[in-house]
């Protein structure tokens, strides 16, 4: 039954690299397959090391490189956009991913730019997974982002609830700055589901429940990523860029090398670091001590334990 979700690994397959419908019918996948699934993916990614592209913003480059590290990925921090077109294409022959997190400081709106341009020009494309952080902040922030999205054809939007509820356009964005608002992901499971149907992706919601919602629909909810029931995300919150490292896992775990189906290794990432930071929060004293278990905890983590996270097929 797992067969059509996983691929060879360091095999890139074409529905990374071309702009169609997905690998298999992920209405057909069961909580018990997907757990399953995600195992996988973490073992492939720890024989991969799939190299990450990662163009985040100024505030978390040293968070986001140690996840990556932490999980067995090879990060690279490119943010020359002079630099973006020919190592994107050295991503792309080798099975990696490349992960946009919209800080939109000075220099990141040329990379952006340059990015966009190069997907443009190629028929042949490493997987591009984008972080709208901040969407709804102002006007201006959003219509770079939406410019963003419309130019790389993510195969994965990866946000909070206020920033994928304002993308979709079913309700208003309420975040606070580059923050999470009230909006809880399970609030926005339809506007996931609009997002992800019109930009024919898969879309992350992360917050207390993370949902993963496939193009053809289907919404997956991996159960407690707030620290546990100790904790309730109070610790997490206060540990700079774990949402913008969150979203560099999602490249390593949907890169090709990782060998799994873009729905799969969505939630492969998202169960690794609600598990991890379940454990890490379990022993921590503070945020400081929190931010190094972090990654402790994920360099830690073996693929067997993802069985350890609930997941639910809405």
């Amino acid at each position: 039954l797992l067969e059509p979700l996983l691929l060879t690994p360091r095999a890139p397959a074409r529905g990374f690299w071309i702009r169609q419908r997905r690998l298999f019918d992920p209405t057909m996948a069961s909580a018990a397959e997907l757990s399953s699934g995600a195992e996988t993916c973490w073992r492939n990614l720890r024989k991969a090391n799939p190299l990450v592209m990662a163009m985040t913003n100024r505030v978390t480059p040293q968070r986001v490189a140690d996840v990556l590290l932490a999980s067995g990925a090879s990060p690279a921090m490119t943010e020359n956009p002079d630099a973006v077109p020919e190592f994107a294409d050295v991503v792309t022959a080798i099975g990696g991913a490349i992960y946009v997190n919209t800080g939109l400081h000075t220099t990141q709106v040329a990379s952006a730019a340059a990015l966009v341009a190069w997907r443009g020009s190629r028929d042949k494309a490493a997987p591009v997974i984008v972080d709208p952080v901040g969407y709804g902040a102002t006007p201006w922030r959003s219509s770079r982002i939406e410019e963003i999205i419309a130019g790389v054809k993510p195969l994965v939007v990866k946000g909070n609830a206020s920033e994928i509820l304002g993308l979709s356009g079913v309700g208003a964005a309420d975040g606070k700055g580059v923050d999470a608002g009230s909006t809880q992901p399970l609030q926005c499971v339809e506007a996931a589901r609009a997002l992800a149907k019109r930009l024919d992706c898969v879309v992350a919601v992360s917050g207390s429940t993370d949902i993963v919602v496939g193009p053809c629909g289907t919404a997956v909810a991996i159960k407690d990523g707030n620290g546990g029931e100790g904790d309730r995300g109070k610790m997490l919150t206060r540990v700079t860029g774990t949402g913008c490292a969150l979203g560099a896992l999602v490249a390593a775990t949907c890169a090709p090398a990782s060998g799994a189906e873009p729905l799969v290794g969505a939630v492969a990432a998202h169960c690794a670091f609600t598990l991890a930071g379940r454990r890490a929060v379990a022993r921590a004293r503070g945020p400081g001590e929190l931010s190094t278990l972090l990654q402790d905890e994920l360099h830690l983590l073996e693929p067997e334990h993802m069985a350890e996270v609930e997941i639910e097929v809405l």
